[in-house]
């Protein structure tokens, strides 16, 4: 595939990803799921709200650039997994957002960060027998994925 198709399908994937979630964060023109969130009772290590922009923008380039490795590679079957492993992440960033924020179902969100921890370390294992650098742009997400996750529980815990 040519450079500019791949950075285009991989960008345009995703801000749609990012887009369908933040449609449904608690931001100042979402005032009820931003108060509904603040009231929620989150443990000690929660990051303080910027953090979650500066992170996610970092994920996103990651995101991007694989989905970018990945597009450029030889077609494969193994191409054609990591792929869809990396289309499954996308997937999970616009749905936890929708699940939370939009359904405000703690337990739900809780499964969907779950989802993402095994949709992360597959797409990264899948594209590492593709391509190492797409693979190692994974590598951050899954990290993330996972802290999310025990922050997920113990926000869910907290607030049953």
């Amino acid at each position: 595939m040519r450079q500019t198709t791949a950075a285009v399908i991989a960008g345009s994937a995703v801000v749609a990803a990012q887009l369908t979630g933040g449609r449904f964060r608690p931001t100042p023109d979402q005032p009820q799921t931003a108060a509904w969130y603040l009231a929620l009772r989150k443990p000690s290590f929660t990051p303080p709200g910027p953090v979650f922009g500066i992170a996610w923008t970092l994920l996103d380039t990651l995101l991007g650039y694989s989905g970018y490795r990945l597009l450029r590679a030889a077609p494969s079957p193994r191409r054609t997994a990591a792929l869809g492993a990396w289309a499954v992440n996308l997937l999970g960033v616009g749905g936890f957002s929708y699940v939370l924020f939009g359904r405000k179902r703690l337990d739900e969100a809780l499964e969907v960060t779950v989802g993402m921890v095994a949709s992360a370390a597959s797409a990264a294992a899948l594209a590492r027998q593709v391509d190492r650098r797409a693979a190692y742009a994974d590598l951050p997400l899954l990290a993330w994925v996972m802290f999310a996750a025990v922050l997920q529980e113990e926000v869910w815990r907290r607030n049953r």
